[in-house]
């Protein structure tokens, strides 16, 4: 296991730096593989963290707001 200082130790807890995975990290991983309910876990965790919690509809009235609506003419009349 590589030593790390303090400093770096408690920015990386407070997750302000990522660690860069390391050759014996990815085989630690590659050894125990992850089960697919874990996998579904992280996977509903990553989604909801992605999904907006407002709905799409009212960021679209937010944006159509400060727009005009241009009134219609026919060409012949």
């Amino acid at each position: 296991m590589s030593q790390i200082s303090k400093k770096k130790l408690i920015k990386v807890l407070k997750g302000d730096i990522e660690v860069q995975p390391t050759r014996e990290s990815l085989l630690d991983r590659m050894a125990k593989p992850v089960t697919q309910e874990e996998w579904l876990k992280g996977y509903h965790k990553w989604v909801q963290d992605q999904t907006l919690s407002t709905p799409l509809s009212e960021y679209e009235a937010i944006e159509n707001i400060g727009k005009k609506h241009r009134k219609k003419t026919n060409v012949n009349d």
